[in-house]
């Protein structure tokens, strides 16, 4: 599976105007659903950065430190906690928003334990190339506690199972997706799994647009969310 500057860039070109259309779209309709319908936008902003990661190094030879931890700050900060956020402000029932809230808390400690230290450790963070696939080496605090698969288990139970266990409009479908997205990882890019997982996840993000096309319009009968 071979990815590269071209790739990155065609996929942000694309998903960032179908994720403001999905957002004008969320506004009209929903507001709730503002978060989630940012999605495409916000994968599409990923992988313009690991556009530019892809430009240096097929340049110097080197890397873009700054592109690489742009990128990072996504895959390993802001989707760990921004999923179970947006299906805690789309979920109607109590007892799910509690446990989508909490779920982002923790998403928050874990993402913020596996990106802090590339901030303060710059040889902590390298990045090589397999298969024609960017190799995000990062150095990780759980290294010899923690086995890389126990931890992107971890990853991925903070990812997928607000989507899934949500009962909100078209949230589990697009959890389905991603979940199919994980598994595909971890079956067939285990040496590139953060480059090509989020790779894969922006292109079924843009199952959002549609799901916004078709989101129902909100009525005061229904209970605000806060």
């Amino acid at each position: 599976m071979c990815f590269s500057a071209t790739a990155s860039f065609g996929a942000g070109a694309v998903l960032v105007p179908l994720g403001i259309l999905a957002m004008a779209q969320a506004r009209k309709t929903d507001r709730r659903f503002l978060l989630l319908a940012a999605f495409p936008a916000l994968f599409g902003y990923q992988q313009i950065f690991e556009g530019f990661l892809w430009q240096s190094l097929d340049g110097s030879g080197g890397f873009s430190r700054t592109a690489a931890l742009a990128f990072l700050l996504f895959a390993y900060l802001l989707w760990p906690v921004l999923t179970p956020l947006a299906a805690f402000r789309v979920e109607d029932r109590p007892a799910l928003r509690r446990i989508f809230l909490g779920l982002a808390v923790l998403g928050g400690l874990y993402g913020l334990s596996l990106y802090a230290p590339l901030l303060v450790r710059a040889d902590w963070l390298g990045i090589g190339l397999a298969r024609g696939s960017i190799v995000y080496e990062s150095r990780l605090v759980y290294d010899g506690l923690v086995s890389t698969t126990v931890l992107r288990l971890v990853y991925a139970a903070l990812i997928c199972m607000p989507l899934l266990a949500c009962t909100a409009h078209g949230v589990r479908f697009f959890g389905v997706l991603v979940t199919l997205s994980v598994v595909l990882g971890f079956l067939f890019a285990t040496y590139a799994f953060t480059s090509i997982w989020c790779y894969l996840a922006a292109a079924v993000s843009g199952y959002l647009a549609v799901a916004m096309l078709r989101l129902p319009r909100r009525t005061d009968s229904r209970k605000p969310v806060t």
